[in-house]
């Protein structure tokens, strides 16, 4: 059953969210393209290494119950079940509290990934814990199909974040200090919209937090663990070459893929504003319609956002090799990956797939093909590469490595999507 997508007044002036959160989305890219100007280029791996953390520490921090309460509270909002959301947003943040926690206590210890130290460890996982509060905080306004009001969140932490830790930077060029008062920034306006939201519950902060502890031991972990596993291993297709970079590369190495990788980072971020509202819009439509409506509006948008990436692919190229050359000559060895990741961008950007097996209830059959992808992926890569040889490893080869797992993942998906939207 196709259903058409009819836009009331309402809708429309939505609508304005795509410029506001494209500015916010822009402005954290442009701190990314600021601070490999004003910081040297070891401090700028340092910087590259931080979000590295930051980013993974999100995909693990709430046990799967942020990917639970993406997908529940639009439900739970239709069916009038405001304070179902409310307590599942509270478990997340105790549970992302509790996983920090953890964290830095290991980092105390002296337990540090590969290319990182204890102290890019803990700062790193700060960060992430901010930006998992963040991500709570502002679930409630895309529940609620408000993405204008998320878009204003948005932009409000792009430019206070902008702002002071570029300052930082500036004076003392160090990228730890950048790293840590965007993660304070970014945990002062978290609680604030939080508090926000809860002020639409008869409950204060206290007994919400106090009641939501109290649930933890009623949450389907079976659920919410196979929902982690398949948000890690999406990250996973999505940054494992940043993690191969930041082992096999030398820290200038790191550093120029970190800058080409910015590419990336954009195409996620425009992934994000469109999803901002089409993940919410799929999970409304499949609570009042079902899968096979859901997987029509899927399809449709994936399509349309490829065209108009595959469109754009020649301007960006001319426009990114020109700048490169102008503005960041140091940064010249990344010049070769821009044509390889603007294609894995066009992919990444019209990627709705997983949204729409997140939403239908499949997580596990998600988890299953993205460990398919996953493992196939290494292998080939691995097989054409020989890692385990003297042979130093280059920029171009872990290019081929995003390459790879982005193609096989989101072919999978694609392909299970059909399936089981037709079926």
């Amino acid at each position: 059953m196709r259903l058409p997508l009819t836009l009331s007044p309402r809708r429309v002036r939505q609508l304005w969210y795509a410029p506001l959160l494209a500015l916010a989305m822009g402005l954290m890219m442009l701190r990314m393209l600021v601070m490999a100007q004003v910081l040297d280029v070891h401090a700028f791996a340092e910087f590259s290494g931080g979000i590295l953390i930051s980013s993974t520490f999100c995909m693990i921090g709430c046990l799967g119950l942020q990917a639970m309460l993406q997908r529940e509270w639009p439900v739970n909002l239709v069916r009038h079940q405001e304070l179902r959301g409310m307590l599942r947003a509270a478990q997340c943040n105790v549970v992302a509290l509790g996983c920090c926690v953890v964290g830095l206590v290991g980092a105390a210890a002296g337990i540090s990934p590969a290319g990182t130290t204890p102290t890019l460890l803990g700062v790193g996982l700060l960060h992430g814990l901010s930006h998992q509060f963040f991500l709570v905080a502002t679930a409630e306004s895309r529940s609620r199909g408000e993405a204008l009001r998320f878009a204003r969140q948005n932009l409000q932490r792009a430019v206070v974040a902008l702002i002071l830790s570029v300052s930082a930077a500036l004076w003392t060029g160090s990228a730890v200090l950048a790293l840590v008062i965007d993660a304070l920034v970014t945990i002062a306006l978290s609680q604030t919209f939080f508090r926000s939201v809860l002020g639409r519950s008869r409950f204060g902060m206290s007994a919400i937090y106090l009641l939501a502890v109290r649930r933890l031991r009623l949450v389907h972990w079976t659920s919410a663990l196979t929902m982690m596993f398949t948000m890690v291993l999406g990250f996973g297709l999505f940054n494992a070459d940043r993690w191969v970079a930041s082992d096999r590369l030398d820290v200038i190495g790191f550093a120029h893929y970190s800058f080409a990788w910015i590419v990336l980072s954009v195409a996620q971020s425009a992934q994000a504003i469109i999803n901002a509202s089409v993940y919410p819009l799929l999970a409304r439509r499949f609570a009042q319609y079902g899968r096979g409506a859901t997987f029509g509006v899927c399809m449709r948008v994936s399509v349309s956002v490829m065209a108009a990436g595959a469109a754009a692919l020649v301007p960006l190229y001319l426009m990114l090799d020109y700048g490169i050359h102008r503005w960041y000559p140091r940064y010249g060895d990344a010049q070769a990956l821009i044509p390889i990741f603007l294609g894995i961008a066009v992919l990444r950007v019209s990627d709705f797939w997983s949204s729409f097996l997140l939403i239908s209830g499949l997580e596990a059959r998600l988890l299953k093909i993205n460990l398919y992808a996953m493992v196939f992926s290494l292998t080939v890569w691995a097989s054409f590469v020989r890692p385990w040889s003297n042979e130093p490893t280059t920029l171009q080869q872990v290019s081929w490595l995003a390459a790879f797992l982005t193609v096989s993942a989101y072919l999978a998906a694609a392909g299970v999507s059909w399936r089981a939207g037709r079926g």
